[in-house]
């Protein structure tokens, strides 16, 4: 550890207490684990179950376009298959470069990338989540039953089971106590090798594409400092080296780990001001707040009702998907257990610090409801960029698997004074005896009808059903803590039996909730016949499809990614802000889109109906106008009078005119088309304006016969630049900058964190070998 005046204190921690029968290598400890999981999951392990809503909807179309694109050869930094064409790696829940999504691209086969792998590639990050906690938990020399506990409870709380739907955020708080163990060794000790560790992994986890907790975790790490820093440091001794030492290295952490994901940020940075979610109201934040009745879900989980793949059956606050982004539930052991280690503070320094940490996110998840998060979004950078506060509980579940296990620790240590073996169990039995109250008084109908929830008899019914499920589990963890508390030693056995215990509260919990029965590879398979239909009757010439309209879908509104087909819809949380030009009628819009089949309504039914006269992907005009207020462009664009075959609209002056003539001649033809380049032939008869039947996107440049030329603005949100008479070779390559100086960027850094941990090894060892 970094010297200072004052010593950090791990008193009772610092030294290694072994229940006097229950002894595992850590290996096994980590064999527990996975079996945990493997139980867990056994029904998705053996493809009878399958993951639900934004794993079906968003993460399994994203990873198929991205892994069959690099399995290609071809960099997905462009996707021509969503709302018309957008940005694909600038959208940072894309994944492209977090390494576990990446690899992918090796499984594909025969060009598709069968959803089992990123179903599997999830599960394997829950016993990532559970080793490195396990791990954290053995550095502050813990021993392995209680970081054993910690390792379950973390990977299994409520938030880690609801949110399996949600590939991003497993991937990214899966690795949170790993690097809370390397950004704590690199503070207390003088190997470099931790600096650089730390910030290579804490930079790659943010490449895993969920910015809203990795701002959490970046804040939750600077909380962290600071009590690391004071707890080493008197106020008079701050400004020592020892001191400015350990601020360096934290400072170095932080910027290296940003540097590392810059091949993600900067082209992020560039679409999230281009995007629907450039800016969100106090109110759109606020959404997915915590209510305090919601505080009664950490005995009864699912007092509410549950939203999970087999239904909504959910009565509380908000919408459904609010029993996911509100899920505190730890179960019952680590709650109790939890709650102990406030009676041992002096255990550990860092038991106070997590208590702090847990009533700040309790309050500031409270959202609308408490006026903490409304300060951080008026006040903090990035605050209000996001919404559901609520999501912060990931480290309500850090927190407390980390405070059951010192608790657990001081339980099993041996030599606890009877009276304060007396005092535990007086606590336990009122924590117990809170559930049972609460129990009693849901029987009786009397919460429901102090908090003002009408139920039908179904939905009370379903209530008292999980209420004694919870109950049971209440009794469960009363008695075998109080049974522990009466007992000096552990045997194998009854530690395992706390596993068991735990292992039973969570699966009833939560083991049925992502067993959906729809498989992703038949789901997207249904529209095959038909997405072949479209891509036989056009043949080699690019085209799109409107896949929907008021009454409905024919398909999914991710199936282009697919089954690499245009379409006009998606589903993605950073859409552009402009993706349908607002034309005078859909028929304008659909000929401006290039769309040759269109969704229509035959009864109650929808159907597929041609587009008979739409424009091709690439045409000339040989007048425009230019409309640099956008009300103006758009009350031009959605006149009747408009010509929108050969007029364009612009919003920049070009600094030059065109003479239209006597009915100019063209031609163009498409010669290729891939995510990231288009090439075309064309031929006019005098200079025109060649618009292209293509989103508007920073990074995109034209060349003509080689020689670059300027991209507009037109019609909205297409691309046009002007063509000289005569017949040319035109390339279209999408070339963001952003992307270019971020690798750059990335590359440097991690030439840097790697080279600092070779360099620190190898000091280390030469030190070794002169000692």
């Amino acid at each position: 550890m970094t010297k200072g005046k004052k010593k950090s204190g791990v008193s009772a921690a610092s030294v290694q207490r072994e229940p006097s029968n229950f002894h595992l290598q850590n290996w096994q400890c980590i064999f527990i684990l996975a079996m945990f999981v493997i139980v867990f999951f056994h029904q998705h392990l053996l493809g009878k179950a399958f993951l639900w809503e934004d794993f079906l909807y968003h993460s399994y179309p994203v990873r198929s376009f991205a892994a069959t694109s690099m399995a290609m050869g071809e960099m997905p930094l462009w996707n021509p298959f969503t709302f018309n064409g957008m940005p694909f790696l600038a959208d940072i829940q894309t994944t492209v470069f977090y390494l576990p999504c990446t690899l992918l691209m090796f499984f594909v086969h025969d060009g598709v990338l069968n959803s089992y792998w990123l179903q599997l590639l999830i599960i394997l990050h829950y016993l990532l989540a559970g080793a490195g906690m396990f791990h954290l938990a053995k550095s502050f020399r813990l021993h392995q039953l209680a970081a054993l506990i910690a390792g379950a409870s973390y990977m299994f709380s409520g938030f880690m089971i609801t949110h399996a739907i949600h590939q991003q955020i497993i991937t990214l708080v899966s690795w949170f106590p790993l690097i809370l163990l390397f950004f704590r060794n690199a503070l207390r000790t003088k190997e470099w090798k931790w600096v650089f560790l730390a910030a290579l992994v804490l930079g790659h986890s943010t490449l895993a594409g969920y910015p809203q907790l990795s701002l959490y975790f970046y804040f939750f790490l600077g909380a962290f400092f600071l009590f690391e820093l004071l707890g080493a440091f008197k106020a008079k001794d701050l400004a020592s080296q020892p001191a400015l030492t350990m601020t360096a290295k934290a400072g170095l952490i932080v910027a290296l780990s940003v540097a590392v994901a810059m091949i993600q940020l900067l082209p992020t940075l560039e679409l999230s001001g281009l995007s629907q979610r450039a800016e969100i109201t106090y109110d759109k934040s606020a959404e997915g707040s915590l209510a305090w009745s919601q505080l009664l879900t950490f005995y009864f989980p699912k007092f509410f009702g549950v939203s999970d793949a087999h239904g909504y059956s959910y009565v509380g606050p908000g919408p459904y998907w609010y029993y996911w982004e509100t899920a505190m539930y730890l179960g019952i052991l680590p709650l109790i257990l939890g709650i102990l280690s406030a009676f041992i503070l002096k255990k550990d320094r860092i038991i106070p610090f997590l208590f702090g940490v847990i009533a700040f996110v309790l309050l500031f998840s409270l959202g609308k409801n408490f006026f903490l998060h409304k300060l951080f979004y008026e006040f903090v950078p990035g605050f209000s960029t996001f919404r559901n506060p609520a999501r912060m509980g990931i480290l309500i579940s850090l927190a407390v698997s980390l405070l059951g296990a010192f608790s657990l620790d001081h339980l099993l240590s041996g030599g606890i004074p009877v009276t304060q073996k007396k005092r535990f169990a007086k606590i336990v039995m009122i924590v117990g005896g809170i559930g049972v109250g609460f129990w009693i008084l849901i029987s009786m109908n009397v919460v429901q009808n102090a908090l003002g929830l009408v139920v039908n008899d179904q939905a009370g019914a379903a209530i008292q059903k999980y209420s004694n499920i919870s109950l049971v589990v209440i009794l469960a963890a009363w008695a075998l803590l109080l049974w522990f508390l009466k007992k000096d030693t552990v045997s194998m056995i009854s530690g395992l039996l706390l596993v068991a215990v735990f292992a039973g509260d969570v699966y009833l919990f939560g083991g049925e909730q992502n067993t959906a029965t729809v498989d992703p590879m038949q789901y997207f398979g249904k529209a095959g016949q038909l997405v072949e239909f479209f891509k036989k009757d056009a043949g080699d010439m690019p085209f799109r499809v409107n896949s929907r309209n008021s009454q409905g879908m024919i398909m999914d509104r991710n199936q282009g990614m697919v089954s690499r087909l245009q379409t006009m819809e998606g589903y993605t949380p950073l859409a552009l802000q402009r993706v349908y030009p607002p034309m005078a009628s859909d028929t304008a819009m659909f000929d401006v889109l290039n769309v040759r089949f269109k969704t229509v309504t035959r009864g109650n039914s929808l159907s597929i109906e041609r587009n008979e006269n739409p424009l091709p992907r690439a045409f000339f005009v040989y007048q425009f106008y230019v409309l640099e207020k956008e009300n103006e462009l758009v009350d031009t664009l959605k006149s009747h009078s408009f010509d929108y075959r050969s007029i364009a609209a612009l919003e920049k002056d070009p600094g030059k005119t065109l003479s239209p003539g006597t009915s100019p001649k063209w031609s163009t033809k498409v010669v290729s088309y891939e995510n990231n380049e288009i090439k075309l032939e064309v031929d006019t008869s005098i200079e025109g304006f060649l618009v292209l039947s293509e989103i508007y996107y920073p990074g995109w440049n034209a060349y003509v016969d080689g020689t670059s030329t300027e991209i507009f603005r037109t019609d909205y949100n297409l691309r046009g630049f002007f063509v000289p008479k005569g017949a040319h070779e035109v390339d279209v390559r999408f070339e963001p900058s952003s992307y270019a100086n971020g690798r750059m960027i990335t590359l440097a850094s991690l030439i840097v964190c790697f080279g600092g941990i070779g360099i620190s090894m190898r000091k280390k060892k030469s030190q070794s070998t002169t000692e």
